[in-house]
């Protein structure tokens, strides 16, 4: 059994289950979810739950005996410290505590490393696993995986229907916490209006006639900040779409420029347009220390950002 750890939106769960699910296929063995994070952090934010149950997958969630099993910590004193443990151990697991065979696994670095596929069964995965080289040989599988299971509701139905009329792509800035979070200003960093007028300079250039749709967590500041050349169209939907609906709607879309953002990264990886165009930022992160050489996938273009 191979268990993953899940935390954030609906972006780093589908890291995490893309990495569990490719060490569980090298196994040849079950992946089981531990989903205790969005109960137990204080600190989550709205967008923060969790949201795979929207995927034509099927889901198995870890008992708690099963996560201090491959946590590789003793039961009995797991039982008489849970809440403690469940707390504590969302982090770091305590060398003492260490008895079973089980393998707690934090990633080295944030970058891909060629170990990973070396960590044994009854592993239990702790980290973001951000590039697609973690998930390379299940690539086919996960898309599959990662299919909606509901149609297209009908309060984007129609917006749906134009993009899929004519040549598109997709714009996608992140605003939200990472403006008003501010370790997620200072680390992450929110992308300067100067990266998308190259991006879209770019894409013109390769693709002149191509709609724009410009989506935001929050489009009214972007539509006062931003005006792209060509034609485009901010989009604006209804309250209380599900971020699996806009991943949904970036997907229909021809091409991709992506914030530094795990959404927009699937929205553009899952496309799978001949001759697709994705321009992400470079770097990654901000200011972070993270090692991010390896979240953007060979072929995608990456052009300098600059941060507001």
């Amino acid at each position: 059994m191979i268990i993953s750890w899940l935390t954030g939106g609906l972006g780093n769960q589908m890291f995490q289950y893309a990495a569990g699910l490719t060490l569980a296929r090298h196994h040849r063995t079950e992946l089981k979810l531990d989903v205790s994070w969005y109960d137990e952090s204080p600190d989550c934010k709205p967008h923060e739950r969790y949201a795979l149950s929207a995927f034509a997958l099927t889901t198995q969630f870890a008992t708690l005996q099963e996560i201090n099993c491959a946590r590789g910590i003793r039961s009995a004193r797991a039982q008489r410290w849970s809440d403690a443990i469940a707390r504590t151990l969302r982090f770091k697991r305590p060398a003492s505590e260490t008895s079973a065979p089980g393998n707690w696994h934090s990633p080295p670095t944030f970058a891909y490393y060629p170990t990973f596929l070396a960590q044994p069964d009854n592993t239990y995965l702790h980290g973001m696993f951000q590039s697609e080289k973690f998930f390379a040989p299940a690539a086919d599988p996960l898309r599959s995986h990662f299919r909606l299971r509901e149609p297209t509701p009908p309060s984007i139905a129609k917006l749906a229907e134009r993009i899929r009329q004519s040549p598109s792509a997709f714009v996608h800035f992140r605003r939200g916490d990472y403006v008003h979070d501010p370790r997620y200003a200072r680390e992450i960093g929110v992308l300067g209006n100067d990266y998308y007028k190259r991006a879209v300079q770019l894409l013109r250039t390769k693709h002149p006639d191509t709609m724009l749709y410009i989506f935001s967590d929050d489009i009214e500041s972007v539509a006062r900040d931003f005006t792209p050349t060509g034609p485009h169209e901010f989009v604006h939907e209804p309250a209380g779409t599900a971020a699996h609906d806009i991943l949904r709607l970036m997907n229909l879309c021809d091409h991709a420029i992506i914030a530094n953002s795990t959404l927009g990264w699937w929205g553009a990886w899952l496309n799978r347009f001949p001759g697709k165009l994705v321009v992400a930022p470079e770097p990654w992160f901000a200011n972070s220390t993270h090692d991010t050489t390896d979240v953007v996938p060979a072929g995608w273009i990456k052009i300098p950002q600059s941060v507001q």
